[in-house]
């Protein structure tokens, strides 16, 4: 574990319009303001994205899972900004729903707004965080400033602190067997989202 310790700074209310690129607009809005750690959260609908939902498979590093999505999709979700390489770098989480479908993943490349988003973006100071890339994940993770006290391991919890298993009632059992025989929900929309291998 890793963590810093900083102060709220300025906050910025967005509106980014229809037909913007959400994450366009956001990556100059932070760029122009000088904002260099901090959070957004946000809302709003898209008509079309790109988002990675997930690994292919469960391997470090991992290949990411793409998915494509249009036709006008609810959105809500929460970003974080840390310095990176080439100035403020901006990690998206997000759900989208339409019609009864939700998909939960990190927003990349592409975000086309449909009608309007809003965003909040929160300022942090005092923070001494960097993006940088990771050779054992193959991905770009926050680093913090590792003085005595802002980098400790993970504490284990004492055994006596985890709670026992109850039993499963009645219903619960006959949920786990009727999702043992469909496949559930979770395997039939990887099956459906699952990228054909060349």
């Amino acid at each position: 574990m890793q963590y810093s310790e900083g102060r709220p700074g300025r906050v910025f209310v967005v509106r980014i319009d229809d037909g913007e690129d959400f994450l366009a607009v956001m990556h100059e809005f932070i760029r122009n303001k000088s904002v260099q750690t901090g959070t957004i959260l946000f809302l709003g609908a898209l008509r079309q994205g790109r988002m990675v939902t997930g690994p292919e498979e469960e391997t470090l590093p991992p290949e990411p899972h793409h998915v494509m999505f249009e036709g006008g999709w609810e959105m809500v979700g929460v970003g974080t900004i840390c310095p990176g390489e080439d100035g403020p770098f901006i990690h998206y989480h997000a759900s989208v729903g339409r019609a009864g479908i939700a998909l939960t993943g990190c927003l990349r490349e592409k975000a086309i707004t449909y009608i309007v988003a809003e965003a909040i973006v929160l300022e942090f100071t005092g923070l001494d965080i960097r993006r940088v890339f990771d050779e054992k994940t193959g991905v770009t993770l926050p680093f913090h400033k590792k003085d005595e006290g802002t980098s400790k391991p993970s504490p284990q919890p004492p055994e006596e602190s985890v709670p026992a298993e109850k039993p499963a009632t009645r219903e619960e059992e006959t949920a786990k067997e009727e999702e043992g025989t469909s496949g559930g929900l979770a395997e039939i929309i990887r099956d459906l989202t699952r990228r054909p291998r060349a």
